[in-house]
């Protein structure tokens, strides 16, 4: 390590392999980093900038607030500013605060170096933290997920309980109104069962008495029958003993008094009987009503077994959907505290980031601070450059006014030294022709 910095010093041939491999064109070979040009140093540190911010200089110039006029004057300088500016922000990253212009420009090999060491330094930290949250953050997305399906599913389980509870209820409620029905069956049951036993039981006094007045009644006629006989026999023998008929008539009359005696009570006996007959009618009907109801409450009875056994199947159902929600509710829990420790690893990473933060933000201020400064410095430059401009737009006014008046003064002087050739070609001419006629004068004589 270089005594001054609080990184490791690259060989030129490590950095040379680094920036080869991110991409710097053309190739860099060992001699770009012993002896550096503004142009390698450009190259190298915009390289290096793009590589650890993950963006290009047009990315950032994209960025460039509008309403500018006339924003192509400030390419080349947004081109230069944007890498000087991330490049210094890589540098005082790695606690090198004296960077400058001075470092693009004139770059000084040993001081070259530790720089691009320094931000070589910095893009290794930054891919080898960046793979741990990477991962960390898949982790944490696919703890999420799962989390949200498995509440999803709790919520499904909940619903399918609630409406198992609903139906469970609602055939509880109708297992209890079918039992209830039940026993009402149950008790008229047995209650038309009691009066169908008394009802046979006076069913067979009924018949017993009337198989008694039949009988009575047969044995009445066939003593009608006797007296008949008897009567007709006695008209045979009115004539023989007058007083033993009166004696038999009036034998004949109380017994005929005390069949009519006997009639009545049978005819008594007759009503009764219909009456009993009616009263009969009557208990059938109720009897067939009953067996309806029989019927009815065995219907109910069947109904209230079905519903017995649903609300078994459902008690059975409901037990194996508290056994499976428990068993999410347990697998949630895991995932909550596999959660919480993954939250309370990522919140340590948060914090150690933002405390890194914070740090670099105080280190942009005060990179801020010195970059306004420096733009106080620039508009001066700025100042003087457009009074140079402006100086150096009115001499090359004055500039081309003395060409024009140069190039007035020129075509006079070629039209002057054209009429001076014209001039001394036609005294040329005369001269010749004087020379000739003088050359035969003298051969003349």
């Amino acid at each position: 390590m270089m005594k001054g910095f609080a990184f490791k010093i690259l060989t030129p041939k490590d950095i040379t392999g680094v920036l080869n491999m991110i991409g710097v064109h053309p190739a860099v070979v060992q001699e770009n980093i012993e002896r550096p040009g503004a142009d390698n140093a450009m190259a190298f540190f915009n390289a290096l900038a793009e590589f650890a911010y993950d963006m290009d200089s047009q990315q950032v110039k994209a960025q460039m607030p509008a309403g500018i006029l006339y924003p192509e004057i400030y390419d080349e300088a947004m081109d230069v500013l944007t890498v000087f500016k991330l490049s210094r922000q890589l540098a005082m990253i790695n606690l090198v605060d004296d960077f400058n212009f001075k470092d693009f420009w004139d770059p000084i090999s040993k001081r070259f170096r530790a720089l691009l060491s320094g931000m070589i330094n910095f893009c290794r930290y930054k891919e080898a933290k960046v793979i741990v949250i990477t991962g960390m953050k898949e982790d944490v997305q696919s703890l999420d997920s799962h989390r949200l399906e498995l509440v999803e599913k709790l919520n499904q389980v909940d619903s399918e309980l609630a409406t198992a509870q609903e139906r469970h209820s609602a055939e509880l409620q109708e297992m209890w109104r079918a039992e209830n029905e039940v026993a009402e069956a149950k008790a008229t049951n047995d209650k038309l069962a009691r009066q169908r036993n008394s009802a046979d039981r006076v069913v067979e006094d009924a018949e017993k008495k009337r198989l008694a007045v039949k009988e009575h009644v047969r044995q009445g006629e066939h003593r009608i029958e006797q007296l008949r006989e008897q009567v007709a026999s006695l008209q045979g023998q009115i004539a023989e003993s007058p007083e033993g008929l009166e004696k038999e008539i009036d034998e004949l009359k109380s017994g005929v008094r005390q069949l009519k005696a006997i009639l009545e009570e049978k005819a008594n006996q007759r009503r009764s009987h219909s009456q009993r007959d009616q009263i009969f009618c009557r208990l059938i009907k109720h009897m067939e009503t009953y067996k309806d109801e029989l019927t009815r409450v065995g219907s109910l009875a069947a109904s209230a077994d079905a519903a017995r056994q649903r609300c078994t199947a459902s008690r059975e159902e409901l037990a194996q959907l508290r056994q499976s929600l428990e068993a999410t509710r347990q697998d949630g829990a895991d995932l909550d505290q596999s959660l919480k420790s993954v939250m309370a690893d990522t919140e340590k990473a948060k914090q150690a980031h933002a405390e890194r933060m914070q740090q670099l933000e105080e280190r942009r201020q005060q990179a801020l601070q010195q970059h306004q400064e420096l733009q106080a410095k620039r508009s001066e430059e700025q100042r003087q450059l457009h009074l140079l401009q402006s100086q150096r737009l009115e001499l090359e006014a004055e500039v081309a006014a003395v060409r024009r008046a140069h190039e007035v003064e020129m075509g006079e002087l070629r039209a002057v030294s054209k009429a001076v050739l014209e001039k001394a070609e036609s005294y040329n001419l005369s001269l010749e022709g004087l020379i000739f006629e003088h050359g035969h004068e003298g051969k003349a004589p």
